[in-house]
């Protein structure tokens, strides 16, 4: 029968490869000595650990932005906190406690964390690219509440000019009505006067040819 890994040796397999992905794999050592079965303590880990948090601190000193956005992000945790993560009396969710886990649960939790891990990395240089472009600048995060009064003075004069707008346009519309009037009773007075006209014109011309008969009978 054939004896399954250890625990505690799948472990440390799982952990590695997740350091290999997030960190690359370090060239191996120069020795003549085999690899013992028996796990090395987690302190490439702790050391990997200890290497993001300097990093972390010095990405915080290198930006001006971020450290003052770190300095003060109890004013702003109302607004970076997802609404998943409160209590139901508003207090986000404490940090969850790994010591009751048991190594094999450990292991799954941090095979299902290797997406997030791949992301974290991701972002975290796209941070840098973005402190390197000089383009974070998380310490504006609080000026809307100091643009919240001229917000309000603006949509206050907006309305006001939405009102006004709107007496100008029905005014306009009032104008155009009485314009359109105008020109049909005007195009209706112009087609009666051209009748009338056309009919004296008729009137004139059968008195002209009247007078002209009678003179002609005159002088026979």
């Amino acid at each position: 029968m054939s004896s399954g890994t250890p625990p505690l040796v799948s472990l440390e397999l799982r952990v590695r490869w997740l350091e290999a992905l997030v960190s690359g794999v370090n060239p191996p050592a120069k020795s003549g000595k085999e690899t013992s079965s028996e796990p090395r303590p987690s302190v490439s880990l702790v050391r990997k650990t200890e290497e993001v948090q300097r990093q972390v601190d010095e990405a915080i000193e290198m930006n001006d932005g971020f450290r003052r956005f770190m300095n003060s992000y109890d004013e702003y945790e109302h607004l970076l906190t997802p609404a998943f993560t409160l209590l139901p009396n508003g207090s986000t969710t404490g940090a969850p406690s790994y010591e009751d886990l048991s190594p094999a649960e450990l292991g799954a939790f941090l095979s299902e964390m290797e997406p997030e891990l791949r992301r974290a990395d991701r972002d975290m240089r796209e941070i840098q690219a973005l402190n390197q472009r000089g383009v974070a600048g998380a310490g504006k995060l609080p000026e809307h509440e100091g643009l919240q009064p001229r917000l309000r003075a603006l949509i206050s004069a907006h309305a006001e000019d939405s009102v006004t707008y709107h007496m100008l346009e029905r005014r306009i519309a009032a104008l155009l009505q009485r314009y359109s009037s105008h020109i049909n009773a005007l195009s209706e007075l112009f087609v009666s006067w051209n009748d009338s006209v056309r009919e004296a014109e008729e009137d004139v011309a059968k008195l002209e040819k009247v007078t002209a008969e009678r003179n002609k009978f005159s002088f026979e």
